[in-house]
């Protein structure tokens, strides 16, 4: 509840300028903390000089939360079970794939064996290696705990078993202090790998991450959020995700839709 409201105050000082009209986009961390999302929202900005995009960035739960308290005008979410909720509320005027991604099993070095999802997961929990978990609502936690499930593993209560209730960021970093394994999101994974000594796990079959843009149905800046929407899945957003993807991680990590 706190970072929800720390959220919402942020959108309300941002609503606070003039001049153009202000669009509040909020998102996954995922794409927050990659940087790829700014960068977006940057050339956009660039070629639609009337429309201030400002980001916020939170779990998947709560960004959806703003939606539906009205702090949002836009969301991009990952959590395709959530999302259905929010759109069978009547709360969505338009919800289109912008993105995808991919997931990554990461820790220590040579510590892992390669192999399924689930014969990894076995592999850890069964030595008691050290998992963190965002364990906060997001998009990724919740893909975390479909994998342990379709492993046939719960997790809760084990002492190996680490919720950090952060971030990607953070709790990359907690995993990395912790000599622990995490599921990330790998444009955050990448963005953050300078700093830390983790690893991806070679797995042969892990999920797709796709993000879904929710212009939200009773935002006053509708038409602008709509006017996003459809430059994200038009040319020249394609062309803006492929060149930033490239100026980030010189390879396409976030494949833009269409």
């Amino acid at each position: 509840m706190k970072r929800l409201l720390a959220a919402l105050f942020v959108v309300l000082a941002a609503c606070s300028g003039g001049g153009q009209e202000r669009v509040i986009v909020a998102a996954g961390t995922t794409l927050v903390d990659s940087g790829l999302l700014d960068a977006v929202a940057r050339i956009f900005e660039t070629q639609h000089p009337g429309i201030d995009l400002s980001v916020v960035g939170e779990a998947t739960a709560q960004v959806l939360e703003l939606g539906r308290r009205g702090g949002a005008d836009v969301v991009i979410a990952h959590a395709p079970e959530l999302e259905a909720k929010f759109i069978e509320d009547g709360l969505a005027a338009r919800y289109e794939l912008v993105l995808s991604s991919t997931f990554v099993i990461v820790g220590p070095p040579g510590g892992a064996p390669s192999g399924a999802t689930s014969e990894v997961l076995s592999a850890l929990a069964g030595s008691g290696t050290p998992f963190v978990s965002r364990a906060d609502g997001s998009g990724t936690y919740e893909v975390e705990r479909r994998l342990w499930a379709a492993a046939g593993i719960n997790p809760d209560g084990h002492a190996w078993y680490l919720e950090t209730g952060q971030g990607m960021g953070l709790t990359l970093q907690v995993a990395d202090q912790r000599k622990a394994y995490t599921l990330s999101e790998l444009g955050t994974f990448l963005a953050a790998s300078g700093s830390l000594s983790l690893e991806p796990v070679e797995i042969s079959d892990l999920p797709q991450n796709p993000y879904h843009l929710i212009v939200v149905a009773t935002s006053p800046a509708r038409a602008a959020g709509e006017l996003f929407l459809d430059w994200l899945i038009g040319p020249d957003g394609r062309e803006a995700i492929r060149r930033v993807n490239l100026e980030l991680f010189d390879q396409v990590v976030y494949e833009p839709a269409g």
